[in-house]
């Protein structure tokens, strides 16, 4: 009953209860019917539905099968374009306005789908940021510690004895 994933990874996050469920979600997505079937409680499905692990699993598997998979509908596309060179080939009639289009669109969803990655890898890069704070507080009291912040941010020589 297991789904095979492309990630295998994603599935050691999770737990084999939460896992049997987030399969049970993907061949039927009702909540009651995956209760129904496993015979646990709806509560329980909605819960484990919800974590953010069991949601990344199912979007993984969901995006890695069938015709969502990008490399599947690349092969498809593929397979149109063939299809219609052959086509028009053989009937020796067609225009290039026909291939044109399909060839837009390919091109289209390719843009598309790398505009979407790039979007996505955005929002998953670390936020960094870095506060410098200078306190030149002690620099005008007129201590020693001062007077030597003095020197230092203003690249005087230190004789140092």
């Amino acid at each position: 009953m297991n789904l095979p994933t492309t990630t295998p990874a994603e599935a050691l996050a999770i737990g084999p209860e939460q896992l049997e469920i987030a399969n049970a979600y993907l061949q039927n997505p009702d909540i009651s019917k995956v209760a129904e079937d496993l015979e646990v409680p709806r509560e329980l499905v909605a819960e484990i539905l919800s974590k953010r692990e069991v949601k990344a699993y199912i979007d993984s598997v969901f995006m890695n099968l069938g015709f969502n998979n990008r490399f599947q509908m690349r092969h498809l596309m593929d397979s149109i374009i063939k299809k219609k060179l052959t086509d028009m080939d053989e009937a020796e009639v067609g225009s290039n306005k026909d291939i044109l289009e399909i060839l837009t669109l390919s091109h289209k969803m390719t843009m598309e789908h790398m505009d979407k990655e790039i979007q996505l890898e955005k929002i998953r890069a670390p936020k960094v940021q870095t506060n410098i704070q200078i306190n030149n507080d002690m620099a005008q009291q007129g201590t020693r510690y001062g007077a030597l912040l003095n020197q230092l941010m203003n690249g005087d020589i230190i004789d140092v004895q």
